[in-house]
């Protein structure tokens, strides 16, 4: 923007600078494994004895801070999931089902089924894979929707 006093060419460099945010979006599927690992686990964790249980919340926060990290660094921007009108819904829904998977986790740990926290933890799996290009998904036509 060269001219600040000029309000169209103020509106053009907005509209400029908002259609290069997400540009292709190209992040490798490796970070969707890393995330849906890092969501399993977080899931998983809560149906574990002590100590691992613990342990398991405690790396899986610190790789869901790494991973926003990585993020940043790499695609120099990081948009909170609950900011965007509409793909807050799909961020929302994501807990509920990450809520619900812990809730069976645990239910698990105390019935004896020492299984359970593997299916929990590969269904928060495959939710955190969907549930992150869903949302991705949205958060790109809604910032789209709102540039024309």
């Amino acid at each position: 923007m060269t001219d600040p006093s000029n309000p169209k060419d103020a509106l053009a460099a907005i509209q400029t600078a908002r259609a290069g945010v997400p540009g292709e979006m190209r992040y490798p599927p490796t970070y969707d494994i890393a995330y849906g690992l890092i969501c399993g686990l977080l899931v998983a964790g809560q149906g574990l004895p002590m100590p691992w249980s613990m342990i398991a919340l405690v790396i899986a926060l610190a790789g869901l801070a790494l991973i926003v990290h990585w993020w940043k660094k790499h695609m120099g921007w990081w948009v909170s999931g609950y900011s965007p009108k509409r793909a807050r819904w799909v961020a929302i829904g994501l807990v509920a089902v990450f809520l619900a998977l812990m809730g069976v986790s645990i239910w698990g740990k105390y019935a004896g089924i020492v299984w359970m926290p593997l299916a929990t933890g590969a269904a928060g799996f495959v939710a955190a894979i969907l549930g992150g290009r869903l949302w991705m998904h949205v958060w790109k036509r809604e910032l789209s929707e709102a540039q024309g």
